[in-house]
């Protein structure tokens, strides 16, 4: 037993004696190396340090301008730090927003605000400090302004556009990616649908029932309606989809400065002492050129399809001139009376869930019904000039 002790001390002795003369002999090396280290860990703190400092005398939209002339001039110099798919943000209306750690690209929430030009891009896990420590490149002549907030665990950043876009996206694990379109360029039929009144506008009121609550339920069910559809050809736009309250002259503005191919707005009719009334109208520009497809036809259309889906009185066709939303389009246009308030029968379908799903189904109709009558008078068009 002790003989064996004897030997294991022994073999100890000698390796330690090995491992000691290695060390002795790279020693330098490991203290040069570890030098080393510890000088890019302080270089790389210097130069996030002066980048923290420059930055922050930016404003967000410089710091994204900073960033994609940083890859530009890398990309002229035959850098080979670029990734060959960054050339593509620097060039195109393209943006690329890097992920803070940890967080999937299918938590951030991107809204559309057609009325206002706004794209709001909701980070989760973007702090305060996200655009000094997150890359974030693109372009696109389209963006006006840019701004950046925080507020808990998330970060929002806006985009102010100098016209309305579409903005499709994807994502990979480590950023987010968007495309910004022109409204022609993602569809083919572009159609602006209008929320009567809201904000501190409410409309017709009965007791503490409001017009404004009850044609954005209506508008709400119809975006549904489009976003569970597969009609990628028709691009619909929203005056508005909250308690806001947007001008006429923004709402119409919308669908003009988009050469629109339809407007439709919903409102809640009321007529004081007449409680017995009821049924759906539509209003139209009576004053309006007569064209193969006009306000008139347009109008005609909601009113089968509202009364098809509602089953309610027909009132008709009504002239609407005098309204300005009506008689600014430069589209087919109608403005759907859905029922009246005034009527306590009617009131009590108007506030029902299954019945504003009705009325949204039959403005659904509505619009695919007038695009396909679009579509057929182009295709005879064509037709005609090639003979």
């Amino acid at each position: 037993m002790e003989k064996k002790l004897i030997q294991i001390t022994t073999i100890f002795i000698c390796l330690f004696s090995c491992l000691s003369c290695v060390t002795v002999w790279f020693l330098p090396t490991i203290e040069h190396d570890l030098e080393a280290f510890g000088a890019s860990i302080i270089q790389s703190q210097r130069e996030r340090e002066e980048r923290y400092a420059l930055l922050k005398e930016m404003s967000a939209l410089e710091i994204l301008d900073y960033n994609t002339q940083q890859v530009q001039e890398k990309v002229e110099e035959g850098s080979e730090e670029v990734e060959v798919e960054e050339i593509n943000y620097t060039q195109e209306k393209k943006m690329r927003l890097e992920l803070p750690k940890h967080v999937d690209g299918a938590d951030v929430k991107i809204l559309a605000d057609s009325i206002n030009q706004e794209i709001k891009i909701e980070i989760p896990g973007a702090d305060k400090n996200y655009l000094y420590d997150y890359q974030l490149i693109g372009q696109s002549d389209e963006i006006k302004d840019l701004d950046y907030f925080s507020e808990g665990e998330s970060g929002t950043m806006v985009l102010s556009m100098s016209t309305v876009v579409d903005v499709d996206s994807s994502f990979d694990d480590d950023y987010l990616y968007l495309d910004f379109l022109l409204p022609r360029e993602a569809h083919k039929r572009l159609v602006v649908v209008d929320a009567g009144h809201g904000g501190i506008a409410p409309g017709a009121v009965s007791g503490d029932v409001y017009e404004k609550n009850l044609t954005l339920a209506i508008v709400q069910k119809i975006k549904a309606l489009f976003d569970e559809s597969d009609q990628s050809d028709i691009g619909v736009y929203f005056t508005r989809l909250d308690d806001s309250d947007p001008s006429l002259a923004s709402r119409i503005d919308l669908a003009n400065q988009m050469e629109a191919d339809l407007f439709v707005s919903i409102h809640i009719n009321s007529l004081n002492g007449h409680t017995d009334v009821e049924g759906v109208e539509v209003m139209y520009n009576e004053l309006a050129p007569d064209t193969e497809f006009d306000t008139k036809d347009f109008a005609q259309i909601c009113l089968e399809e509202e009364l098809s889906a509602l089953g309610a009185k027909n009132r008709g066709l009504i002239n609407g001139n005098r309204i300005y939303i009506i008689r600014t389009a430069q589209m087919p246009a109608a403005l759907v009376e859905v029922g009246f308030m005034n009527n306590p029968v009617e009131l009590a379908r108007l506030t029902d869930d299954s019945y504003q799903q009705k009325a949204a189904q039959g403005i659904y109709q509505a619009i695919l019904r007038s695009v396909e009558r679009l579509d057929e008078i182009d295709a005879k068009k064509k037709k005609s000039e090639k003979k």
